[in-house]
């Protein structure tokens, strides 16, 4: 029985040599058509793994597409729900039939509202493979029964009188138009998660629309909460109130959210949108609305009517809007990009498959003349030679058969050819990198290390550690300046002439960096704090010295920030870091110094950036208030005037002063509705005293206004003055503007215009603190000024300082030749109140006339019996 099988095996392991043998007796030419198939059906393969993926992207894309375009009508209808509710507003705000254009408005907002609830409810699958599910019809029909409902509420109120509507009223049937939209947000959540599910990539994306489709929700709602109490001059209750902040807060929320989006960042598509959502919403809409709600806080009397207040917010509300609108083009757009993309790239991949394989045939018929052909040929001459064949050709025709090596020597010789050719392209490719590497760490105009070089180098010094290291952080004090004079070509060239005198100061011992602009970074390998400030030392010496461009001496100086490791942190950006807080307090300190970093310059940054992130919440919940300091005639100490100042009655820290959080609000975006608050306050409570109904009764007491830096970026400022007198009923004459020299530094020319404006409306301009900076005297000659304010350091330093004593003497004497008043500040005994009248200052102000006090206070040092006199 076992025989048969052994026959068999014998049989096929004859089978099996024959075939070795007839493979080893195959021709050349048939090794090369062997290898062929072998490759053109390794390419297939390829070809099909590579077509596959692209067949699965696009259909993948189109899929996507038609889900985000779906979202898209969904949002659509969010937005046509929320945008009733506006011109239901005015329908409650005004007589009946007062207005037939709103009553056709507010139809035809219903209609649009109606046609995209209905065609959600037709919407179907766009095909068959992508089996988009439809939206559940529960949502729709509750969405159009609460629209219902609250639509005939808005007409049963609109079609009251308007004496006697009543604020419940109107914020009840808003309430049912929210409720209304927060139902249908129940399909957006559901059509969010069905796309989430479906791809997980375009959850982000839905999210995002959807915030900024909120943020335009809550940016109505927040309107719609407090214009019924406008419209029927109601104040706000505490409901309404707490419902406003919240929706404030919300929307702030929001706004932070967006800003961390890499969509809406810097050189993105939608920069310049969110930009002007920053400037006019949030900026303008919102303190509108923040002016309002610190209006219905109290009694109720608004400067605007609710006409007037729709007409001035609504539009704040337009780049909201066109952002949610171009954010959801975007969207569908991108995914119609990607999805034709993705149809060319099956194709290209298609017909790219067709060629390569054409050109695989033409290579290899290439490689068997010039490759393949002479390495057979010269194994098999090495295989013959080591068993000692004769090595001939075929003979020709009548005649003897040729010597094959010497024939085949010339394919050989073409191989190592080739692999030279091989050789030299690898290298070549192996510079390019190394030039490119090269490029991406080193800056384009010094040729010295640029941010990421540095980063590179300190990482390197940080896993080789050889002792302690310092980072100093340099900023070209005056740079700007030259740069705008003499053009970017000059400051370029001293960017460089400041380069190469930082390489020399440090020699060969550390690494200079170019972090961009006029600012440089020095790494010192091995220096400790005195060896750091020695090198600091040295490079602010270097720099002071002038500098010679375009056939020009120019004068520069330095600010060097210090921070040393292990002592402040490793070698990291935290260490550059420290060395930035540094750089900031050499610059406070008055510029060209050098500045050891600090832990406490750490705390102060935090708590400055823990006070910036605090002032909205303050605003809106009305934490700041005025307080206000007599300003006295020296002669016989009567009240001429109150300068407002302003404090934050911060709900854990208690009553802080200026000094604790008015360097942050300067430099937040909340600096210029701030600073109209308290104008248009001050401007009210004087012209409160001054009335002749009021107890108080000072006809002429002026008050004094300090303005933020930022007023003066807007160009409404001369109109925002204009409007806080004409609302407050207060004279031109009775108001007293106060500029610092920082402000008036940093604008200089742009100011004279909007200041010569104010002093035509009889408005009174001080200069304060004059005589710390480094303001020039022709500043007196060039601006409009009326006042003098003296320094308290000045006026405290008289008793001990004769300096003082004539900066103070010399100040009353500009005065007097430039026909100005002269204030001063910081008195605070009766010897320096004397030593001021004795050289003929007629004003002043400080402690000994009275501290910064609350109105009621003020009120009762000027009322009848002590009025007048401090």
């Amino acid at each position: 029985m076992h025989q048969p099988s052994a026959a068999r095996f014998t049989r096929v392991g004859r089978s099996w040599r024959r075939l070795r043998r007839r493979g080893r007796n195959l021709g050349l030419g048939h090794r090369l058509w062997i290898t062929a198939i072998a490759l053109a059906a390794s390419l297939l393969a390829l070809t099909a793994l590579v077509v596959a993926p692209s067949v699965t992207a696009y259909r993948d894309s189109r899929d996507n597409l038609a889900r985000v375009s779906r979202l898209g009508q969904v949002f659509a209808a969010a937005n046509r729900l929320s945008a009733e509710r506006g011109p239901a507003n005015v329908a409650m705000s005004i007589p009946p039939g007062s207005d037939p254009a709103a009553l056709a408005r507010l139809a035809a907002f219903r209609a649009a509202s109606d046609g995209a609830l209905a065609a959600l409810g037709g919407l179907e699958a766009p095909t068959a493979d992508a089996a988009l599910p439809t939206l559940p019809y529960r949502f729709l029909a509750a969405t159009a029964a609460r629209l219902a409902e609250a639509r005939q509420d808005v007409d049963r109120v609109a079609g009251l009188p308007a004496a006697e509507r009543s604020l419940d009223d109107m914020t009840g049937a808003i309430a049912r138009m929210i409720a209304a939209v927060d139902t249908f947000q129940d399909a957006v959540a559901w059509e969010i998660r069905e796309i989430g599910l479906a791809d997980p990539s375009l959850a982000g994306p839905a999210l995002i629309a959807h915030v900024v489709s909120d943020l335009r929700e809550y940016g109505g709602r927040i309107g719609s909460a407090i214009i019924p109490a406008v419209a029927v001059h109601h104040p706000l209750n505490a409901a309404q109130l707490s419902d406003a902040r919240q929706m404030r807060g919300r929307i702030l929320e929001m706004l932070r959210l967006l800003r961390g989006q890499a969509a809406f960042g810097p050189g993105q598509p939608y920069e310049a949108l969110f930009a002007a959502v920053e400037t006019t919403f949030a900026g303008r809409g919102l303190a509108l609305i923040e002016a309002t709600i610190a209006e219905g806080r109290g009694t109720g009397r608004y400067s605007l009517t609710a006409d007037e207040l729709t007409h001035r917010y609504v539009p704040a509300l337009k780049p909201v809007e066109a952002l949610r609108d171009r954010y959801l083009a975007g969207l569908i757009e991108g995914f119609s990009a990607e999805r034709d993309a993705m149809r060319r790239r099956l194709v290209a991949v298609a017909v790219g498959g067709a060629v390569v394989l054409a050109l695989l045939v033409a290579l290899l018929h290439s490689l068997s003349a010039t490759v393949l052909r002479p390495l057979l040929v010269a194994r098999e001459i090495v295989v013959a030679l080591s068993r000692g064949d004769a090595l001939r050709d075929s003979p020709p025709p009548g005649g003897p058969a040729r010597p094959a090596a010497i024939i085949r020597i010339t394919g050989i010789r073409r191989l190592f050819e080739a692999l030279a050719v091989l050789e030299e392209r690898l290298r070549e490719r192996a510079r390019l990198m190394e030039t490119l590497r090269r490029q991406a760490e080193t800056d384009g105009l010094t040729g010295m290390s640029n941010r990421r070089g540095l980063a590179l180098a300190m990482a390197q010094a940080a896993a080789a550690p050889e002792g302690p290291a310092a980072a100093l952080m340099i900023d070209l004090d005056g740079f700007k300046k030259v740069n705008d004079a003499l053009g970017h070509e000059a400051g370029d060239i001293l960017i460089r002439q400041a380069g190469e005198r930082l390489g020399a100061c440090i020699g060969g011992d550390g690494l200079v960096a170019r972090m961009g602009g006029d600012e440089f970074a020095i790494l010192l390998p091995g220096r400790d704090g005195p060896a750091a400030e020695a090198a600091a030392e040295t490079i602010l010496h270097s720099l002071s010295e002038p500098f010679a461009v375009e056939g020009q001496t120019i004068h520069l100086g330095a600010s060097i920030g210090i921070a040393l490791s292990p002592r402040h942190g490793p070698l990291t950006d935290a260490l550059l870091a420290c060395a930035d807080m540094a750089l900031y307090e050499a610059k406070r300190a008055g510029r060209h110094c050098h500045r050891l970093f600090t832990p406490a310059l750490r705390d102060a940054t935090l708590s400055w950036t823990a006070r910036q992130q605090e002032l909205p919440r303050a605003l809106a919940a009305g934490e700041f208030a005025l307080v206000y300091q007599p300003q006295v005639d020296l002669r016989d100490r009567r009240i001429l005037g109150a300068e407002a100042l302003i404090r934050w009655r911060h709900p854990r820290l208690g009553l802080l002063a200026p000094g604790e959080f008015l360097a942050p609000l300067e430099a937040s975006r909340l600096a210029a509705p701030v600073g109209r608050w308290v104008l248009r306050t001050a401007c009210a409570q004087a012209a409160a005293w001054r009335s002749a109904r009021h107890p108080a009764g000072a006809p002429d007491l002026r008050v004094s206004v300090n303005l933020f830096g930022a007023q003066f970026h807007s160009a409404s400022l001369v109109d925002e003055v204009r409007a806080a007198l004409a609302d407050s009923g207060l004279p031109g004459s009775a108001l007293e503007l106060e500029i610092t020299e920082t402000i008036i530094l940093q604008h200089d020319e742009a100011l004279i215009a909007p200041l010569r404006a104010l002093r035509d409306l009889g408005i009174g301009l001080a200069f304060d603190d004059f005589g710390t900076g480094y303001a020039s005297l022709s500043l007196l000659k060039r601006f409009p000024l009326t006042r003098l304010k003296i320094d308290r350091s000045f006026v405290q330093g008289m008793d001990a300082s004769p300096q003082d004593r004539a900066i103070v003497q010399s100040v009353l004497s500009l005065g007097r030749s430039f026909g100005l008043a002269v204030t001063a500040e910081g008195v605070e005994t009766e010897a320096a109140a004397r030593r001021l009248r004795a050289k003929g200052c007629e004003e002043a102000q400080g402690y000994l006339f009275g501290r910064p006090m609350e109105a009621a206070a003020f009120e009762a040092l000027i009322r009848d019996g002590e009025r007048r006199t401090a």
